[in-house]
């Protein structure tokens, strides 16, 4: 399979290199003011979710790769890690200062794209 580096295609040298490149492209989909599920994610790669939160967890740009806009299914926020800290109120401020609506710690369905490919 073939990635894209700084504008450069070449060879993926391994399958993670792959889901990591294809979850940073999809996670560029989810507009400010929306998240994804860690779910709705899995579909589209052929994993299961968890695995989803362990490549989200070692995203190295936070924030520039919207790694804040993925929430569990039922709406609750999930993890986030900021510079090796566990910080799942920045999360929380993230998201609604980009407009998501959140009711009882969880995000309200009409945030949530279940969907990211149609």
């Amino acid at each position: 399979m073939l990635v894209s580096r700084n504008g450069e295609v070449r060879k993926a040298e391994n399958t993670y290199e792959v889901l990591n490149d294809v979850l940073t492209a999809l996670l560029q989909l989810v507009p400010p003011g929306n998240v994804t599920t860690y779910k709705a994610l899995a579909r589209v790669l052929g994993i299961h979710p968890r695995y989803v939160g362990i490549l989200i967890k070692k995203n190295p740009k936070p924030i520039v790769v919207p790694c804040h806009r993925v929430v569990r299914s039922d709406g609750r926020l999930g993890g986030y890690t900021l510079n090796g800290r566990k910080d799942i109120h920045f999360k929380e401020k993230l998201l609604i200062t980009e407009g998501v609506v959140m009711r009882d710690g969880r995000v309200i369905k009409d945030f949530i794209i279940d969907n990211l490919i149609t």
